[in-house]
């Protein structure tokens, strides 16, 4: 069946030249949370790279003043004999990339060597499984499993803030 113009009201009827307007593509209104979420998405990716930066920062200055509860374990995963000196030397260099990730420069480069060091920290998973995982079970992970664990979510949050395109 057609339906030809002259049926159409001439009040609801598109102008020559012009398509009709189509009730599928007109947008909903926004609510309350639709219109902030691009505000809180902004604002949250700040305090996502702060809250990450502080992490790094923070866990960098307890091996540098030998109070890391991590020290320990970053020395018995190591393949190699690590001097005194490795785990404060760590320690800087976590405090770096933490100040490296607030800053937010240098993104581009800043996400390998930050996805590096923490990939680096699954090293415990694989050399010393016996410490990660309780009864050799994958799935029962020990409080040091869980610790190094935790660090895929370091990683996502690392890759959400240093990829995320410039306003």
């Amino acid at each position: 069946m057609t339906v030809s113009s002259q049926v159409i009201p001439a009040a609801t009827a598109p102008a020559p030249g012009t398509a009709a307007p189509s009730p599928a593509t007109d947008p909903a209104p926004l609510g309350r949370f639709d219109r902030l979420a691009p505000q809180l998405h902004h604002y949250g990716l700040g305090m996502l790279r702060a809250g990450l930066g502080g992490v790094f920062v923070w866990f960098g200055v307890l091996k540098v003043i030998g109070l890391s509860p991590a020290a320990a374990l970053v020395v018995d995963v190591l393949p190699f004999p690590a001097g005194s000196w490795f785990v404060p030397a760590l320690g800087w260099a976590e405090v770096a990339l933490g100040l490296w990730l607030v800053s937010g420069r240098a993104r581009a480069v800043a996400l390998p060597v930050l996805a590096a060091h923490l990939c680096g920290t699954f090293a415990v998973l694989v050399l010393t499984p016996s410490v990660a995982f309780a009864h050799s079970n994958p799935l029962l992970l020990t409080m040091v499993g869980e610790f190094v664990v935790k660090n895929v979510v370091l990683l996502a949050g690392v890759v959400v803030v240093t990829t995320h395109p410039r306003r």
